[in-house]
């Protein structure tokens, strides 16, 4: 097992897949299937254009996706989160640059790891758009943990334009 997997982030990802995969069968549907790529996997998706996941529909066609599954901890700030760089001191470029995906997950774990709160999927190419048009209001914050080199933009959850959410917590549980 690599340094990779033995890495705690990496760990709870993995743990908390299922939990996504049933938001993601509420939001799309019965009949999907969720493939997630591993560096190794499609070196392409994921390294050039930061893809992690690809959800087939019952009809065939494909979306693919971003997943962050955040720590409970960090659930109080109910923000977005999109790495801009990802050495702060160097200038080398994040997601913010190379998301090419149609949709971008955003999941705070719960305490006990059964469930996302709160969690929203973005229209990654609405958010795009209106981010062009600054009508997202995003803040740039610098990773502050000693062995962390990244920025990243940040936004509240709430903040988004309704057309750029496709679903989330909130809206569920009202429905």
């Amino acid at each position: 097992m690599s340094n990779f997997d033995n890495n705690w982030r990496r760990k709870q990802e993995i743990r908390m897949r299922p939990v996504a995969d049933k938001i993601y069968e509420q939001i799309f549907g019965d009949g999907i299937s969720i493939d997630r790529f591993e560096q190794e996997d499609n070196y392409l998706l994921d390294k050039e254009f930061a893809t992690d996941a690809k959800v087939r529909m019952s009809n065939g066609m494909i979306l693919l996706g971003q997943e962050k599954f955040l720590s409970h901890r960090y659930a109080k700030y109910e923000s977005v989160t999109v790495e801009y760089e990802q050495n702060q001191f160097t200038g080398e470029e994040g997601d913010w640059f190379k998301l090419g995906v149609q949709f971008y997950f955003v999941g705070y774990c719960t305490d006990d790891d059964t469930d996302f709160a709160p969690w929203i999927m973005l229209n990654w190419p609405a958010v795009v758009l209106l981010s062009n048009d600054n009508e997202i209001p995003w803040r740039l914050n610098r990773n502050k943990d000693g062995r962390a080199k990244a920025s990243f933009y940040y936004c509240s959850m709430a903040a988004f334009p309704q057309e750029a959410v496709i679903s989330s917590s909130w809206e569920v549980e009202t429905n």
